[in-house]
């Protein structure tokens, strides 16, 4: 009975401490609310505007016909204005088709494709549609969901993961690049800053999908989350990971000229060995041999850059051949104990003692 007791008291402990309200708008309505800054879609929100002109196209046809629609999603800040949480895709496909999007405007003014259910849409667009169908989008209503945060707990990266479960998913960190801003967006500037520098590009040598998805990005996130702290992940890296940047954004727990160095001085070092060292048996990109070398290198950094590059290249041959780092590898390679397994025996590998 007190297993059942305090189960349920962290339920209603939890659902308390969530508020929502929510209301029926129009997206004329809507619009109006985008265009006076009160409804925030980050930039980063806007390039992940990934619907081609077909989902466009139904969804437009949708609010046409009055076909039922999901609801939209938003996070009320302190001064009332609507953060999305969910329903970018819908957002942006209206703001787009009116010509309202104010980053990338070469998404405006799309033209509709043949429709499922009214083929005639083709090659219509917002200059050339009649005014009644003008007209009855903007009157078209949406439910609008609205998440009022308790400041002493911050969901938005949970919900956002699981409501973003469409045709389009995003990945973990295209997810923590739009929630995980705080009062600046200084950290996710240098995360992306430093994954477009050729040093650290050609080590790696992404493909454009991966750019897109922003993994160059979730590397040197990775990367600085192991090398700073590793030693208290407490799940998956993926977890540990989101923790570390909410922890960076809102606590400002790094200093970023210092991270920032870290990383240059990391990669420089690096470089002239070439992308294969992060290559698995198969020739492809192996994130394991991506964290055991980075970090073993940077945690003793100031002894290898004194280092012949030879001494440095016998050291990463060495942690490639070893069976101890292989056995962290492979399959669940990203859960806690392989990851904590692989640093320590990086760590141990390129120790100058062990030299």
């Amino acid at each position: 009975m007190d297993l059942d007791n305090n189960l349920s008291d962290e339920v209603s402990g939890m659902k308390n401490s969530l508020s929502t309200d929510r209301m029926d708008i129009s997206f004329g309505e809507i619009m109006s609310i985008y265009e006076r800054g009160e409804l925030i879609i980050d930039p980063e929100f806007q390039r992940l505007f990934r619907w081609s002109n077909d989902q466009q196209t139904r969804f437009i046809e949708s609010l046409l016909l009055g076909i039922p629609i999901p609801p939209i999603f938003v996070a009320e800040d302190q001064d009332g204005k609507w953060e999305l949480v969910d329903g970018m895709q819908r957002i942006s496909t209206v703001l787009s088709f009116f010509g309202l999007l104010k980053v990338f405007h070469e998404k405006n003014k799309w033209t509709l494709t043949k429709g499922d259910f009214v083929p005639s849409l083709k090659d219509y667009n917002i200059d050339n549609l009649p005014l009644k169908l003008n007209l009855n989008l903007k009157r078209a209503a949406c439910r609008i969901e609205i998440i009022n945060w308790n400041s002493k707990i911050d969901m938005r990266y949970e919900l956002f993961k699981r409501l973003n479960t469409g045709g389009s998913p995003l990945t973990d960190q295209e997810i923590r690049n739009c929630i995980f801003r705080g009062e600046s967006t200084e950290f996710n500037h240098i995360l992306k800053r430093l994954s477009e520098k050729v040093v650290f590009r050609d080590l790696i040598v992404f493909t454009d999908k991966q750019k897109a998805e922003k993994y160059p990005e979730e590397l040197v996130l990775r990367f600085s989350s192991l090398v700073y702290n590793s030693e208290i992940i407490t799940e998956s890296l993926s977890v540990y990971m989101t923790d570390f940047m909410r922890d960076v954004v809102n606590k400002k727990t790094v200093n970023f000229l210092e991270f920032e160095k870290l990383f240059d001085r990391t990669f420089n070092l690096i470089s002239p060995l070439g992308c294969e060292i992060f290559r698995g048996a198969n020739g492809s990109f192996s994130s394991s041999y991506f964290d055991g070398i980075t970090i073993g290198i940077a945690r003793n950094i100031d002894f290898y850059e004194k280092e012949r590059p030879e001494n440095l290249k016998q050291k990463i041959n060495e942690l490639r051949d070893s069976d101890k780092f292989k056995k962290f590898m492979g399959t669940a390679a990203s859960s806690k104990d392989r990851v904590m397994g692989r640093i320590r025996v990086a760590v141990e590998i390129f120790s100058p003692r062990a030299i």
